[in-house]
């Protein structure tokens, strides 16, 4: 049985649970159309209010809107392909050991795409609660640096980030596998290990 600390309602649902590993999504901000998002909240209170409640529906429907967002994510045709513009990627792969040596995230697997990171990571010290919170700080500090190098003002990271946590090993393989992946997968290299801005340390 998961203990579920919280249950998030905002444009992106947010289930956090006790003792699980997470695939996080962050993005930066204005990537998706609003309509898109608009969209996937309608789909979502459709869910509630036909009271469905079995995971294998949610986790359909979790799936589904995954892959609508990460098609979106990989063309990154409006110009904000900014995560891999000069120093930007150190500066987020720096970010990654303040999760681990500072805020105490095991970083199983983490990739930098051009507008988007992934990652799995999972608590050692007991703050699946502090999830969103973690990932606050990681994202102010990375999207004020990443400002300062590339001249700009303004809002760096979009505001919530898509998070999922898994089940099973199986499921921690599975996302370890869709992470180092995705540069294949969005034409980028030929093999995972061609892309400079990947990490993986699962077995």
């Amino acid at each position: 049985m998961v203990e579920t600390i919280r249950f998030i309602r905002g444009n992106l649902p947010h289930w956090l649970v006790a003792d699980r590993p997470y695939f996080v999504t962050l993005r930066v901000r204005g990537t998706l159309p609003r309509q898109v998002i608009e969209k996937l909240a309608v789909e979502r209170a459709a869910l509630e209010k036909a009271r469905c409640r079995d995971a294998q529906t949610w986790e359909e429907m979790r799936r589904r809107q995954f892959a609508r967002i990460e098609t979106i994510l990989d063309t990154c045709q409006n110009g904000r392909n900014w995560l891999t513009q000069g120093n930007v990627p150190h500066v987020l792969l720096e970010g990654l050991d303040w999760i681990e040596k500072q805020a105490g995230w095991a970083v199983y697997a983490a990739v930098v795409m051009s507008s988007h990171v992934h990652l799995v990571t999972r608590s050692t010290n007991g703050r699946n609660g502090e999830l969103l919170s973690d990932l606050e700080k990681f994202k102010r500090f990375t999207g004020r640096e990443a400002n300062r190098l590339l001249k700009r003002r303004g809002p760096f990271w979009a505001k919530e980030d898509f998070d999922h946590w898994c089940r099973t090993p199986e499921k921690v393989q599975g996302a370890v596998q869709y992470v180092r992946n995705n540069p294949v997968k969005a034409g980028l290299a030929k093999q995972w290990q061609d892309w400079p801005w990947t990490v993986v340390k699962w077995p």
